[in-house]
């Protein structure tokens, strides 16, 4: 793969002051606190440096496919560039400022980066990344989840992996099939004061009288703000202060130990399906059997992942484009569905192609099968193949109906605003219709306004 022109120079590299773990081959840097690192010049390295957040994956599912770059050669036999995978933050609101402040400063540290999919516009308009070129078809991926890796006309990003919110039901239990039922439920959020509040009130909006708002490239007016979003949210904080109170206190690990702890539902992402499939309080006694089931949400939802993009200051963009190209691909991305529990980006990941792509469709293959590592005597591989297919379509029914967060550069501002909104609302503090109709509108121009 290879690159359109780009006109900026790197001039410093390297990360230092890290963490150093060395396993089988793959090096992972993992900052000890939330600081940013320092930096140190050079960037006249063949060495590839990846920079995403902490590895949540079954089994570290990422960086095994690092450590199978960097066994792999090229075509003509050439050794792959050794790659180097660092995990920056587990937070996405650190990660990203942590990542901006690296290419703000210029810096040659890092060639490919793991990034949410609202920050390809922040990212693109400030001149971090470099246009992607000869990737190959792109219509294996999920149009909707490819489409937020473009700007202006540009592919700056490819899908790394998809995250639509679903509904995990615990055995026995039946999934309510309405918005209003859900919020009614015995479930768990991620109501708590991050990112994960954006998407959860963002859902409820939607599903609720706010269709079509703070999604995508259109904007809505503040009178749209004032008379469709700021009803739903007051209508939600009676379940935020009643039966969704304890979800003010998650984000998606709190809300995973929660249904492991006997709340009846969740809402979640897809990787929380093999996490639960882990957990011995989520099995039957002999291990072969799951304590619960996962469908869409029923509704509409938040389609959120990550994208691959190689940063303008590469010091060896060709390799860096090879190695997005290696893990945006079919055999990494059902590795890291049927091993890492996070939903791929592609169609041809989960059996589907472009014309031929219903939930009924989806055929996976179990971890084992792609590795040709077999459980152990005595042992169940979880989740097996059956459980994966189910996982699968409810990914893809979801993906149907998942719209992205509003596309802007200033989406932090925008989020932080939003969610502080959102909890003023909840908390009864005095905020009102203008007020936040004023605040959130000014928050999608990069303006921090409070409510």
């Amino acid at each position: 793969m290879r690159f359109l022109p780009g006109d900026r120079t790197a001039w410093i590299s390297a990360a230092s002051g890290a963490v150093l773990v060395l396993a089988a081959g793959l090096t992972v840097f993992l900052w000890p606190d939330d600081s940013y690192p320092a930096m140190k010049a050079d960037c006249h390295r063949e060495e590839l440096f990846v920079a995403g957040g902490t590895d949540v994956s079954l089994k570290n599912q990422r960086r095994a496919l690092i450590r199978q770059w960097n066994g792999g050669r090229y075509p003509d036999g050439r050794p792959h560039p050794h790659a180097t995978l660092v995990e920056v933050s587990d937070s996405t609101d650190l990660q990203r400022s942590q990542l901006k402040a690296v290419q703000e400063s210029g810096s040659c540290a890092y060639d490919v980066l793991i990034m949410d999919n609202t920050w390809t516009a922040q990212f693109a308009e400030g001149g971090f990344l470099r246009p992607l070129d000869g990737i190959g078809d792109l219509r294996d991926f999920f149009p909707a989840a490819l489409r937020t890796g473009e700007r202006d006309g540009k592919q700056y990003a490819v899908p790394f992996n998809v995250d639509v919110g679903l509904l995990y039901v615990h055995e026995g239990e039946t999934p309510p099939t309405g918005w209003p039922g859900l919020l009614n439920s015995d479930i768990a959020l991620q109501l708590a004061d991050y990112d994960g509040l954006t998407v959860n009130a963002l859902e409820a909006v939607w599903n609720d009288g706010g269709q079509g708002l703070l999604t995508g490239d259109d904007r809505p007016s503040v009178e749209e703000l004032r008379t469709r979003v700021y009803p739903a949210l007051v209508r939600l904080t009676s379940r935020a202060r009643g039966p969704l109170g304890p979800s003010r206190r998650y984000e998606e690990l709190g809300s995973i130990e929660a249904f492991a702890s006997g709340t009846r539902l969740m809402r979640n992402w897809p990787y929380a399906f093999s996490s639960l499939a882990t957990e011995p309080r989520m099995r039957t006694p002999d291990g072969g059997r799951l304590r619960f089931g996962v469908t869409a949400l029923p509704g509409r939802t938040v389609l959120g992942g990550q994208n691959l993009a190689v940063s303008e200051q590469s010091p060896n963009p060709d390799a860096a484009a090879d190695l997005v190209e290696f893990l945006s691909g079919t055999g990494s991305q059902r590795l890291l569905f049927s091993c890492g529990g996070f939903a791929p980006g592609r169609y041809s990941a989960l059996g589907l192609t472009p014309e031929r792509h219903s939930p009924a469709d989806v055929n996976v293959r179990a971890c084992s099968s792609l590795t040709g590592e077999r459980p152990g005597p005595g042992e169940t591989e979880l989740p097996d193949r059956a459980q994966l297919t189910q996982l699968g379509r409810a990914v893809v029914t979801a993906l149907e109906r998942a719209e992205p967060r509003p596309v802007t550069p200033h989406y932090g501002t925008f989020s932080g605003t939003f969610r502080g909104c959102v909890q003023k609302i909840f908390d009864r503090g005095g905020t009102d219709p203008e007020s936040f109709a004023r605040a959130v509108n000014r928050s999608l121009d990069g303006e921090a306004a409070s409510c």
